[in-house]
């Protein structure tokens, strides 16, 4: 008898624990599926366009594709891309012409604030650029796919994908410029990086929020251990001089578990973790989520 309430026991746990457990593995099965396509294109892993394969996002014929494929997946979403296009010199004479990709997801009730969730699209020459970071395309990709599908956005969300940001970060400077110059009301700024090797399989994340406020929001949406970035990165530095509030998410670079091929010719798809690509989407997804009802 005692036996037996002990088998009873383990098998209601189980029963219990077993949809909770499945919910879970679909979310992350869904998210891997709409993200392994984007890598592989972005990566030259799968031909982007026809036969073309890319090697690097970084000359200007490949940057130029990217952009075209970014704005067509994003109006696959039946969402209404635009390119930002530019064409600027810099102070020693280099002119820079480039197109930041991106979409608007307007709120339902009027509301005049905006969410941007970010990533840069380029590379480094000769890299294929998997972990830095067509994995932060990815996550921008699918989190817009999911707030594009709410019923309700007490906020309005714009999908930017920056390019030249190996050039001094011009994209971002000149998209951010923008959005300043058209007034926009930026409720924050959210952009992922290096989002992609899970070495010790924690699934940790690093993260620079400016205030407290969007830092407890991703630690109460984030099952994951979450280490306090102590060291500002260029564009967060940046949006800041424009006075927006923002969310740097990236691996653990303080803790050295990044991948050790980013900038450099083994920057590739097979690298990818993909299911610590999709834990940290789903993380970003669900603050999103939450930021749309408040």
């Amino acid at each position: 008898m005692k036996y037996y309430r002990i088998f009873l026991l383990l098998f209601v746990f189980a029963v219990q624990v077993a949809p909770a457990q499945t919910e879970q593995d679909r979310i992350e099965a869904e998210i891997i599926n709409v993200q392994r396509t984007i890598v592989a294109k972005l990566t030259g892993h799968e031909p982007i366009k026809g036969k073309k394969k890319l090697t690097s996002r970084s000359s200007n014929s490949e940057r130029k594709v990217t952009a075209d494929f970014l704005f067509n997946s994003l109006k696959d979403l039946d969402l209404k891309p635009d390119k930002h296009e530019y064409n600027v010199k810099d102070k020693k004479g280099n002119i820079f012409n480039g197109a930041n990709v991106f979409a608007e997801i307007p709120a339902t009730n009027g509301n005049d604030q905006w969410i941007v969730i970010a990533a840069h699209y380029d590379t480094v020459e000769g890299s294929p650029g998997a972990v830095h970071n067509a994995t932060g395309v990815a996550i921008a990709y699918y989190v817009a796919m999911k707030i594009a599908q709410m019923e309700e956005r007490n906020k309005n969300f714009m999908i930017v994908f920056f390019d030249h940001w190996k050039s001094n970060m011009v994209g971002t400077r000149m998209f951010t410029k923008k959005l300043k110059d058209e007034e926009y009301k930026i409720h924050s700024m959210h952009r992922s990086d290096y989002m992609g090797w899970d070495n010790d399989e924690d699934r940790a994340i690093e993260m620079l929020a400016s205030n407290l406020s969007l830092e407890s929001l991703y630690r109460i949406e984030s099952p994951v251990p979450i280490y306090k970035r102590t060291v500002a990165t260029p564009e967060s530095r940046f949006f800041a001089n424009f006075g927006f509030e923002t969310v740097t998410l990236t691996a653990e670079l303080k803790n050295a578990d990044n991948s050790p091929y980013v900038r450099q010719s083994e920057d590739k798809y097979t690298t990818v973790n993909f299911k610590y690509l999709a834990s940290t989407t789903n993380i970003v997804y669900k603050v999103m989520k939450s930021l749309a009802k408040e």
